[in-house]
């Protein structure tokens, strides 16, 4: 009668190990035979050790079982190396990609940044142009608001002026646009004036009228 294989201090990671033949448990799912608990971190010893002896199924622990010692040796010492190797490639990748992160942070921040002063500055250019709108319909300029527009107007005009022979001298086609620009502008300064004039003559006029 054959000795059985298993010994009475047998853990039931051997147990289970031992017993196996592919004719009866082949196709049977894998449940590794560990004592591990869900409890259990690697920290310790006895639960590295357990899973390192219960972890593979039994067809490749015979696989392996079956192999010479040099070639278990020179499988190890590859398998080290490139481990090794892999190891380092993940390292500078991983801080390769942590830098990359960060400085995707810093620009997203940048842009949320310009988005709000974008925003604001939307606004606030809203908030004239309606103030501007509402000017414009209610026609309710006075001579005071008339002159001091065609202070504004000239002043613009002059600096156009100036600007236009700077351009001159750089780019014709600039100097067309702005010597219309400042052809337009003079025709606002001549409308404003004799706006200015016409209530400068009316208010004469009525003050000189009889009670």
């Amino acid at each position: 009668m054959p000795q059985s294989p298993i010994g009475p201090k047998d853990t039931l990671g051997d147990i289970s190990y031992k017993s196996y033949t592919e004719e009866a448990r082949g196709d049977t799912p894998h449940q590794p035979p560990w004592g591990l608990k869900q409890k259990d971190t690697f920290l310790e010893f006895a639960s590295c050790r357990d899973w390192f002896l219960n972890s593979l199924p039994p067809g490749e622990v015979n696989r392996q079982r079956a192999r010479t010692h040099n070639g278990l040796y020179h499988t190890y010492v590859v398998s080290k190396a490139n481990t090794h190797a892999a190891n380092h490639q993940i390292v500078r990748e991983w801080r390769t990609m942590v830098r990359e992160r960060e400085e995707w942070e810093r620009h997203r921040e940048r842009l949320l940044r310009h988005v709000k002063d974008f925003e604001k500055s939307k606004a606030a250019f809203d908030e004239e142009k309606a103030k501007f709108e509402s000017d414009r319909k209610s026609e309710e300029w006075g001579r005071e608001g008339l002159q001091g527009k065609l202070r504004v107007a000239e002043e613009l005009l002059a600096k156009e002026r100036a600007d236009w022979k700077k351009i001159c001298e750089k780019d014709n086609q600039r100097m067309y646009s702005a010597r219309a620009k400042i052809t337009e502008l003079e025709g606002q300064v001549a409308e404003l004036k004799g706006k200015v004039e016409d209530e400068q003559a009316a208010k004469e006029h009525a003050e000189v009228l009889p009670l």
